[in-house]
């Protein structure tokens, strides 16, 4: 189980009294109804965060159907000086990386990253594009927990990898930050693995929110 969750190019500008508008493209590699009416919901979510990080709030945000599977996602805002900010964040590509720890010698290369105060993380050829979903709830404690269900390619080398380092550490990277550890203690894997621990279920919402619609959503110009 995952422990100790740690605490979109050239962007189209029209000015106009009410400010810069925004339109991007959103892309979607799945196809079953269901998730995709829930990636709608969690990629305005998304923005709407992002937003709020600078402080922005916009009343206009809209995420329409095209006629070719796509979505047109528009908005406006008062503040064009973080206008640039904002699209680089949202077209910058999703990424994710389950890695091994090696070792905390600093002054070695034991692996292909380094994070201070941890230690040294190698590669496992997990990454996002080996995840299926991520989905919140709720422990018997009221803290938050996030399941991330993995493609049977994931799955066969999170298992590989747990036979193979029983005893070890796993890290979770997510746009190339540690999230969050994982003791393997034993060989046996399980159909998902579960991040708990997390402070609430709204934090836990959160990062299902960013993890699937960095997974499976691409935001590009119309």
């Amino acid at each position: 189980m995952m422990r100790r969750l740690f605490p979109i190019a050239f962007l189209l500008l029209l000015t106009s009294c009410g400010g810069t508008a925004l339109h991007f493209t959103l892309t979607m590699n799945i196809s079953e109804i269901a998730k995709r009416t829930e990636l709608e919901e969690a990629s305005k979510r998304v923005v709407e965060r992002r937003l709020s990080r600078f402080e922005l709030k916009t009343t206009d945000l809209s995420l329409a159907p095209n006629t070719d599977g796509t979505f047109a996602l528009t908005f406006s805002l008062a503040e064009k000086e973080t206008a640039d900010q904002i699209t680089k964040e949202l077209l910058t590509p999703f990424s994710l990386e389950i890695m091994l720890f090696t070792g905390k010698d600093k002054e070695k290369d034991m692996g292909d990253l380094y994070v201070e105060e941890q230690g040294w993380f190698t590669k496992t050829g997990i990454n996002e594009k080996s995840l299926v979903w991520a989905q919140a709830s709720t422990d018997e404690w009221g803290k938050g927990e996030v399941a991330l269900e993995f493609s049977p390619e994931g799955h066969a080398l999170l298992s590989k990898t747990f036979r193979e380092h029983v005893g070890g550490q796993l890290g979770l990277f997510v746009r190339d930050k540690l999230m969050s550890k994982l003791l393997i203690e034993t060989k046996e894997l399980k159909e998902k693995i579960v991040i708990d621990g997390i402070p609430s279920p709204e934090i836990a919402a959160i990062f299902a929110d960013d993890v699937n619609t960095g997974v499976h959503v691409t935001f590009s110009l119309p």
